[in-house]
């Protein structure tokens, strides 16, 4: 707006942009098929929840692949190490410290000479990039959801002040991770919500981060030891966990699946909790069971290394209750959302 005053021109200063969010998914490059329909999968449900639950503008959402295969119209480019670099680059010029900037990582991970990589087409990226590029994002609410194998083993490299990481596995860990299903069904069906409560949440319609990587990392734990090895297959227990059994390893019609289900699976009962770790001596319910080799931390301290809910006790909901603590910014960070809510207690 201009105004004409004693022969000048003054021009009122544009008012300023409304914080906003800035969110970039990268897809590695998947292999077999199984882990191509998972990252494809998770990519396009990422997506959704960010543009049509959170109400994130569309083009603020960046989605990069390494499967050829995955042609979805959210696709923005290839997921090479190049151009990962140059997109977080871009967004870092774009983002302004009001807002927040949410990275997602789903693929494979390697680790070679202690330094842990994601797998893509060409040459890998390794968490010392990663973390060189992301330095140049200015956002003071910064997130890192990093559900590649790699991920515990990266914590070290990617953890910083002001930015939350939520590692699918701790370090050493090499199996390939699930713990993005878990992730993304406590935020699409709300069942995250008061996760803890009420030491780590409130029970109050908003999911903070504290609240989605405890229940993902609870309910990933529960489904894993719902499964037990038998002569016909594996055996689950749970309407939900056999849903999530034959998605996440069965495969489509004409091809085998990459672990068998038993017929015994109970299709119809509810998903009862089941116990972690034996207290005790071994019984017949231990037997051929399958044990939890999937151990989600967190980080928000900027430190090296991050916590577990799940430890030798059972699960422990990382609670983040006094400033400093553990889970205290991630119980302040919701996806989607610029800004903080007010720090425990206020």
């Amino acid at each position: 707006m201009a105004f004409l005053l004693c022969g000048l021109v003054l021009v009122a200063p544009a008012p300023a942009a409304e914080p906003t969010c800035h969110a970039l998914l990268v897809g590695g490059m998947p292999g077999p098929a199984v882990y191509a329909r998972r990252y494809a999968d998770w990519l396009k449900r990422f997506h959704a929840y960010l543009t049509q639950t959170a109400k994130v503008p569309a083009a603020n959402v960046v989605v990069l692949s390494g499967d050829d295969a995955f042609r979805d119209p959210i696709l923005s480019g290839k997921a090479t190490r190049d151009v990962i670099r140059q997109t977080i680059a871009g967004m870092a010029r774009r983002a302004a410290p009001e807002d927040q900037f949410i990275l997602v990582l789903v693929g494979h991970g390697t680790v070679a000479e202690t330094l842990p990589s994601i797998v893509l087409p060409g040459q890998d990226i390794h968490a010392q990039e990663l973390a060189d590029a992301l330095a140049t994002v200015r956002s003071r609410n910064q997130v890192l959801l990093n559900f590649t194998s790699s991920a515990g083993d990266a914590v070290r490299f990617l953890a910083r002040g002001g930015r939350v990481t939520l590692a699918a596995t701790s370090p050493a860990e090499v199996n390939e991770p699930v713990l993005a299903e878990f992730f993304l069904r406590g935020l699409e069906s709300k069942r995250a919500d008061g996760e803890g409560t009420p030491q780590a949440g409130l029970l109050d319609g908003t999911i903070t981060l504290l609240e989605a990587s405890n229940w993902a990392s609870y309910q990933a734990a529960m489904w894993t030891g719902r499964m037990k090895s038998t002569e016909a297959g594996w055996k689950v227990g749970g309407k939900e966990s056999v849903e999530i059994f034959q998605k996440l390893y069965g495969g489509p019609e004409g091809e085998p699946a990459t672990r068998k289900l038993s017929p015994a699976s109970d299709t119809t009962a509810a998903d009862e909790p089941v116990p972690l770790r034996p207290k005790g001596g071994l019984d017949d319910f231990w037997f051929g069971r399958r044990i939890v080799a999937e151990h989600a931390v967190l980080e928000d301290c900027g430190q090296e290394r991050g916590v577990s809910p799940l430890g030798g006790d059972g699960y422990r909901p990382i609670a983040g209750v006094k400033e400093g603590e553990p889970g205290a910014l991630a119980r302040r960070v919701v996806l989607g959302r610029p800004g903080l809510l007010p720090p425990s207690g206020q």
